[in-house]
């Protein structure tokens, strides 16, 4: 097991507006409720690949056959796919609805408040 400080963070971030701050964050906390929009790995959401719109609406997602994003729309409808969850590509920006005092772990490599959001990005 890694020695208790290696899991503290080195420095955090206060976003209390619509501000965007950039490194490799692991936590959020909020102070006052609102959104956040994140980008970077590991994040998955339920698609249902009957309503992506088009090709650039599917290539935000990670194919899990090829671990590459899909190149077309009719990829994801194929029978080896389908509805279920898919890990979103790491530009691509995820809203998160947070609720005062609630925190969020992730590999985050930005951190976007919406509106008069308050929150602490904790970076490694």
């Amino acid at each position: 097991m890694a020695h208790p400080t290696q899991a503290f963070p080195k420095g955090f971030y206060v976003i209390d507006e619509a501000q965007t701050a950039t490194d490799d964050f692991y936590a959020v906390t909020c102070e006052v409720a609102g959104n956040i929009t994140v980008t970077g790995g590991g994040r998955f959401e339920y698609v249902d690949v009957s309503e992506l719109a088009d090709n650039a609406a599917a290539a935000k997602y990670i194919d899990p056959l090829t671990g590459l994003p899909f190149i077309r729309k009719s990829d994801a409808e194929d029978a080896d796919h389908g509805d279920g969850f898919y890990e979103k590509i790491s530009t691509e920006a995820s809203t998160i609805t947070l609720a005062a005092g609630q925190t969020v772990y992730g590999a985050f490599a930005s951190v976007t408040g919406v509106g008069a959001v308050e929150v602490l990005a904790y970076y490694k």
